[in-house]
């Protein structure tokens, strides 16, 4: 009888080990599912702004291919060309992030230049993330032109979004006649403007500061602060002007219907003896702006200046690397840093290997780093 009972006891002892084996077992699956559930939901906005950062240096260094791994499947289908090699982008800022719903919307101001020719537009981007299986990808992207400046003979014409009619920024007659260069540390020889005609320029994020060039065998590197409200008091005064008599008129002469500018002020930040200008760029935050020329016979380089006052940082870049055997050259801004490369002008030359390779620059101490 005691047998019996034990065998029985025995029994039932296995049946609830089994039942709580079995429940254990599937309460896991479950735990396990619902975490896989509930990971995959999960949506990163940082994850998906490194995205976003990584796609706009792609497109600032004509990596298409790259650039096109960060597609979803849907608009990898979406054909592609590049039209224009010469507009490029050289500059982008990231002016506003959203999160909606499972996806994140950036909107980044972008700046293009022509470098063959004087114009230079700000475009506002806006790119839509979200998860494709573990991964993030773009699944949308819209370009909106906000603003686009252009040289027009002796002028420089602005034109706003979508509005049909142009406004003038400057003339040869609004620039400086004489400057100091920065190469010039004791201030004593003011050099002549170049006046013949104007070169690459490009546009801050915000829209009102726009960095122009002009050059014969010299060039001169300007910015320029906009006030668009000037072209509407300007075309008051000009309506005025035409109402007046014909004894105004004649003492006004030609000058009577001269067009405002709304460049309200231009500092000049350096003028470049013998030297091509290639690249003009700002800052994320405007503060700064960098310049890369060429030169014979010592090749490219580059110059950083503060927007505030025109002066050069305490960094010279011609002094710290051997521009008999290297170039440098402009990469990207980060929001603290300028990015840089330092490359060989014989490709496979090693005789510089300690500085070749690629930089950085803090903004803040001006100390620069081997990435």
């Amino acid at each position: 009888m005691k047998r019996k009972n034990f065998k029985i006891i025995s029994k039932i002892l296995i049946v609830i080990m089994v039942t709580v084996v079995s429940n254990t077992l599937i309460g896991c699956s479950k735990s396990k599912k619902n975490e896989k559930t509930e990971s995959s939901s999960n949506f990163d906005i940082k994850a998906a702004g490194n995205v976003a950062d990584t796609y706009m240096k792609y497109l600032m260094k004509d990596d298409l291919e790259n650039s096109k791994k960060l597609y979803s499947k849907e608009l990898s289908k979406s054909p592609s060309s590049q039209e224009n090699k010469n507009l490029k982008i050289l500059g982008y800022n990231v002016s506003e992030t959203n999160e909606v719903g499972k996806a994140g919307l950036f909107k980044v101001k972008v700046s293009r230049s022509d470098l063959t020719s004087s114009y230079a537009s700000l475009d506002e981007y806006s790119i839509r993330i979200a998860k494709e299986d573990n991964d993030y990808k773009i699944k949308e992207t819209n370009n909106v032109v906000q603003k686009e400046v252009f040289g027009e003979g002796e002028q420089v014409r602005v034109k706003n979004k979508n509005n049909a009619n142009t406004n003038l920024v400057v003339d040869m007659e609004g620039l400086p006649n004489y400057v100091f260069s920065k190469d010039d540390k004791r201030n004593v020889d003011k050099i002549k403007v170049p006046k013949t005609k104007f070169g690459i320029m490009n546009l801050g994020y915000s829209g009102e500061n726009l960095a122009i060039s002009s050059y014969d065998k010299d060039v001169f590197v300007g910015v320029i602060k906009m006030d668009e409200s000037l072209a509407v008091q300007g075309g008051d005064s000009k309506d005025e002007e035409q109402k007046g008599g014909g004894k105004d008129k004649q003492n006004q002469g030609g000058a009577m219907g001269k067009e405002k500018p709304i460049g309200k002020e231009i500092t000049a930040i350096d003028i470049l003896k013998n030297c091509k200008v290639e690249v003009i760029n700002f800052s994320p935050e405007e503060k700064f702006i960098t310049v890369q020329y060429a030169k014979s016979p010592s090749g490219r380089c580059i110059r950083v200046y503060k927007i505030d006052g025109g002066d050069i940082i305490p960094f010279k870049f011609e002094e710290k690397y051997p521009l008999d055997k290297v170039d440098v050259v402009f990469s990207s801004y980060d929001k603290e840093s300028l990015n840089f490369d330092v490359v060989p002008k014989v490709e496979g030359d090693k005789s510089a290997s300690d500085v070749i390779g690629k930089w950085q620059l803090s903004l803040k101490d001006f100390k620069a780093k081997k990435m």
